[in-house]
């Protein structure tokens, strides 16, 4: 069954993704199918407008041991057989809607990537927008987001070392909140995410 525009924007596919994935699956794809290729291949899952814009980057440095965009995070060699591995992550929306687990999360996303690479989480970086504090939703959001942050750090043991707080009328109401983890690991113990070779099975749980 073939679908139409209105479900396709629903889902964020383009005409020409969609005929990318009947293409691939061989026929038309059911709904559950099509809802899945959807999240997954969204901007928040898939990073399907900012993948082409990364891989622009330069990336022939021996000492960048992934390529931009291709992996959980950023991995740098330092020397002495140790990396950086680092990820910033913005929680905008999530944060204007309930600002401390809002950023809360967040957080715990970029860290969740630091370890999914391998490595140990070391710090923890943010910035910050937010409308003027005379008004008292941003006030609100000031104080749920910085308290997210913080406590999110405190209580995994990984320190907030340091960020930047600007205050502007254009961010009332809409944060934007920007949060950096920076891990550390053995060059030799580094995980990658990319799934080996074709036909390895999909759990859906």
């Amino acid at each position: 069954m073939a679908y139409d525009k209105e479900i396709l924007d629903e889902l964020a596919i383009s005409p020409a993704e969609y005929e990318l994935i009947v293409k691939r699956l061989g026929r038309v794809p059911n709904h559950l199918e099509l809802g899945l290729f959807g999240s997954l291949w969204s901007e928040h899952c898939g990073y399907k407008h900012s993948k082409p814009l990364l891989k622009l980057f330069a990336s022939d440095n021996p000492r960048l041991l992934v390529n931009p965009g291709e992996e959980n995070a950023g991995v740098v060699d330092i020397g002495d057989g140790d990396a950086i591995v680092f990820k910033i992550e913005s929680h905008n929306h999530p944060s204007a809607i309930e600002p401390y687990q809002g950023a809360a999360t967040g957080v715990g996303g970029i860290v969740r990537d630091i370890f999914a690479m391998g490595a140990r989480p070391i710090a923890l970086l943010n910035s910050l927008r937010f409308g003027p504090l005379l008004n008292d939703r941003n006030k609100y959001l000031f104080d749920g987001v910085v308290s997210g942050i913080s406590a999110y750090g405190n209580c995994i043991g990984v320190p907030n070392i340091g960020g930047e707080v600007v205050f502007a009328e254009c961010y009332s109401g809409n944060p934007l909140v920007n949060a950096m983890c920076i891990g550390l690991l053995k060059v030799d113990e580094l995980v990658k995410a990319t799934s080996g070779s074709s036909g390895n099975l999909l759990i859906l749980a």
